[in-house]
């Protein structure tokens, strides 16, 4: 399952919720890292996270997480 970046953009953490809070109880939306409440990584398909995408487009980002491998 894909893996996606959900960050409060900075001018709303003031007064927008955290992104940890954003994703909690979304469906189809499984947290995987939450260590930083205002970046967390989460499981995704592609459907949930356009969902998400446009319910937080005013205070958050969604992005697909980018991985490389070393060899």
């Amino acid at each position: 399952m894909p893996r996606y970046l959900v960050t409060t953009r900075r001018s709303e953490r003031e007064t927008a919720v955290s992104a940890a809070d954003a994703v909690k109880d979304e469906p189809g939306i499984t947290p995987v890292e939450t260590s930083n409440p205002q970046m967390v990584t989460v499981e995704a398909s592609e459907d949930a996270a356009n969902r998400l995408r446009h319910k937080l487009r005013d205070t958050h980002y969604v992005e697909l997480e980018t991985r490389h491998k070393l060899h």
